[in-house]
């Protein structure tokens, strides 16, 4: 799965766990593509279906294999071909004007095309659990100030604009604390700053406001993502539960 950078609404709805091996689909809530290899673990999701990959899926099992167990340790990356065409690449950032607005949409663009100093400013850390506590808490506050932002900017009927700009200044509030305080990634807690200041002038209609912000955010998550040694930390973890020595089973994990 891959992060891409644009917002839809959910189109004929489909149950991620009915998709077979090789489906192709794209998850509204986390602006992920994504495309199957195997039996998905069990969650709840809504999502677009778009297609299927025709033929044998073993060569993409293998390689997702490949990707799973070295994540955190190397970084995968894809490029996107429109059929046809050579591919297709990313928009230079250029710095706006220095407002709250122009801040964040420099900030958006740029976090697409490389890594923000941020993250590497978290990576270079070391103290006791640091970087590991910071970097995974970082990620976690990150992904659900994205989610409740995107559902905000999804619905239609619950809430009203002033409804929803009030729920969301309390949601960015408190990730500026955690995010930008207690992780201490400052740029990421100024920019998110700068999306509170935007939603509280009124000066952007709302629904842009959240587009910039799901957009900014989601992606800042999904760097923190790759990051993390997700299979050996879950191994570290059934060793834990089942009683078994961990530091074996960590060495055979890396």
């Amino acid at each position: 799965m891959w992060p891409v950078p644009f917002l839809a609404k959910v189109e004929k709805a489909s149950d991620v766990l009915s998709m077979p091996p090789g489906a192709f689909f794209f998850w509204p809530e986390r602006q992920y593509l994504e495309i199957t290899y195997d039996e998905l673990q069990a969650e709840t999701a809504a999502i677009s279906y778009l297609g299927r990959l025709k033929g044998d899926v073993g060569w993409l099992r293998d390689y997702a294999e490949r990707n799973r167990q070295q994540q955190g340790r190397e970084i995968f990356s894809a490029r996107l071909f429109v059929k046809g065409s050579d591919g297709l690449d990313g928009v230079d950032p250029k710095p706006g004007n220095d407002t709250p607005w122009g801040r964040l949409h420099f900030a958006r663009v740029a976090a697409w095309q490389e890594q923000p100093q941020d993250v590497d400013n978290l990576l270079a850390r070391r103290g006791l659990n640091i970087p590991y506590g910071p970097l995974s808490m970082a990620e976690s506050e990150a992904r659900k100030l994205h989610e409740l932002l995107w559902r905000l900017w999804n619905d239609e009927e619950r809430y009203q604009d002033e409804q929803k700009s009030t729920i969301a200044a309390f949601a960015i509030e408190a990730a500026i604390t955690r995010i930008g305080g207690f992780c201490h990634m400052t740029g990421v807690g100024a920019r998110l700053e700068d999306g509170l200041a935007i939603l509280q002038s009124g000066d952007i209609p709302l629904t842009d406001g959240l587009e910039e912000l799901v957009l900014y955010i989601g992606r800042i998550a999904a760097w923190l993502d790759l990051h993390i040694c997700w299979w050996p930390m879950n191994e570290v973890t059934r060793s834990a539960i089942e009683g078994l020595p961990i530091t074996n089973n960590l060495a055979d994990a890396q």
